[in-house]
């Protein structure tokens, strides 16, 4: 594969993705090894080990739930699993990893996991430049680009939360409590993150109102869906 983004955890997430190839192909230099937008992925902790945290990814869990919503609203066939050393992350087989110490500390706030998963299915979705292409770039340019995925993904997390329902306030207090308000390499400030997150899910909500309005069921049901007839290029 030509493209390789690796992760850690910080607040809602690196740009991510398969682990790391030494050397070998996509190598800048001879020695040196290819350029990446992420990091190392973290540890998978198996279910086994979780305790009653294990029901949050069995059938009917909220992990689980929400994982078969995303699926369906983006078309992915994302998997998640348990992990240590990260709050959320994923890689370039959509393999979504979601923090053992996270969910210790959410695991009863519903509209947090949804908001901190959206935020990866975000990332799986989003366009990624080839190995060749990233070798071209310098790394003040790599962490602007960087910077450029954490806003799409935090954009593309706020109208995910309008289609399903959930209460980005929530997820909004928890970056700021995670991040803090300092812009840096990998993201910018939690107040300009809270404001593109609450913009995305203010815009799906308008779609949402005005596709309700032009498409009404005959039933008379309406569902936070029906905002996808209008563009589902979320």
């Amino acid at each position: 594969m030509a493209f390789r983004v690796e992760t850690t955890g910080s607040a809602l997430t690196d740009l991510k993705n398969s682990p790391r190839v030494s050397g070998g192909q996509g190598a800048t230099s001879a020695g040196e090894a290819p350029k990446s937008l992420g990091e190392t992925p973290p540890r998978i902790v198996p279910l086994s080990d979780l305790g009653e945290l294990a029901s949050l990814f069995a059938k009917g869990g909220i992990v689980s739930k929400l994982k078969r919503k995303l699926n369906k609203l983006k078309g992915k066939k994302c998997r998640v699993t348990p992990a240590k050393g990260t709050i959320a992350c994923v890689d370039s087989n959509d393999l979504v990893y979601l923090g053992v110490e996270f969910l210790q500390e959410c695991h009863a706030n519903e509209d947090i996991i949804a908001g901190v998963m959206a935020h990866e299915w975000g990332h799986s979705c989003a366009h990624k430049p080839v190995q060749e292409q990233l070798d071209s770039l310098n790394w003040n340019q790599i962490f602007a680009l960087r910077r450029e995925h954490e806003t799409l993904a935090d954009e593309i997390s706020g109208r995910l939360m309008a289609l399903m329902d959930y209460d980005p306030k929530h997820l909004i207090a928890f970056l700021k409590r995670k991040t803090g308000g300092t812009h840096n390499l990998k993201y910018h400030d939690s107040e300009t993150r809270a404001k593109i997150v609450m913009n995305g899910f203010q815009q799906e909500k308008k779609k949402i109102k005005l596709a309700n309005e032009l498409f009404p069921s005959s039933a008379g049901y309406r569902n936070q869906y029906h905002s996808t007839l209008l563009d589902d290029d979320i």
